[in-house]
């Protein structure tokens, strides 16, 4: 069986970290994200949800009982002192016209940047077509970073939570990290602009690349499959979506009215 360095929790292993308390904090904050969200105006098409990366790792943080780390470039945002490191992302899904999960690939996240640190010119290894020593340069980059929050923070786990965002669906889940299997990547496949990383995850559950363009490596998963497999804690909202006219309610002077329906309808 293939190492891999990133592993899917199970929904065990995902509850262990957020028990039930947990699950309702993340609730509480999904629904007042809505509530901050920008009405639309009539004839509109529905826009996405958007939430600051600070605001979604404030919600862990409060979620778990985690302390807040990520200010500036650590590899981690949050630390459960004695236990693990955790950094924490949101990622877009592909859906249908009726709001169904699709097949395709989720948003990327960066995972590593900088390739100056490997000490060779990223450009000119893609000139040359030498893979492997671009793939071992990010190798070097995101090793050194997690092996850091092992030892300064004396954790014995490091993870990556998700929460994936699928229209008004959402989902949470995470994977594991195996530092060591670091040392057992290799090139799947590589072209002029992009190399894709074999045994970093395994396929059905998402695809790492290196990009020359954006100088980093990218994740993407595949929300569909994480669905289907029961791999996540599912969440699921009726958005208010009637459009409205804000400063037509405010000339009016229905505002604090409208506000307190829109809060009964969300809570």
């Amino acid at each position: 069986m293939t190492n891999f360095v990133l592993k899917p929790l199970t929904q065990l292993e995902l509850r262990e970290i957020f028990d039930d308390t947990a699950v309702e904090t993340i609730e509480f904050y999904l629904k007042r994200s809505f509530f901050a969200q920008p009405e639309l105006v009539p004839g509109q098409n529905p826009l996405p949800i958007h939430v600051p990366k600070e605001h979604i790792e404030q919600w862990v943080v409060q979620a778990i009982g985690a302390s807040p780390v990520g200010a500036g470039s650590y590899p981690v945002d949050v630390i459960k002192p004695g236990d693990f490191g955790a950094d924490v992302k949101m990622l877009s899904c592909k859906v249908s016209p009726l709001g169904q999960l699709t097949n395709g690939d989720s948003g990327e996240t960066s995972l590593a940047q900088k390739f100056q640190e490997a000490g060779n010119e990223l450009d000119q290894l893609f000139a040359s077509q030498d893979y492997e020593t671009i793939v071992h340069g990010w190798t070097s980059i995101l090793k050194s970073k997690l092996e850091r929050v092992l030892e300064n923070d004396s954790v014995s786990n490091i993870y990556y939570l998700f929460i994936l965002r699928a229209h008004t669906k959402f989902y949470l889940c995470g994977l594991k990290v195996d530092v060591a299997n670091l040392d057992n990547i290799c090139v799947l496949r590589g072209t002029n602009s992009s190399v894709f990383i074999d045994r970093f995850i395994d396929s059905r559950y998402g695809n790492t690349k290196i990009y020359k363009a954006k100088k980093r490596l990218e994740l993407r998963l595949k929300p569909k499959y994480w669905v289907e497999n029961n791999l996540v804690i599912p969440f699921e909202f009726d958005r208010p979506t009637t459009p409205v006219s804000i400063r037509q309610l405010i000339s009016e002077g229905r505002l604090e009215e409208y506000q307190d329906q829109i809060i009964r309808e969300i809570f």
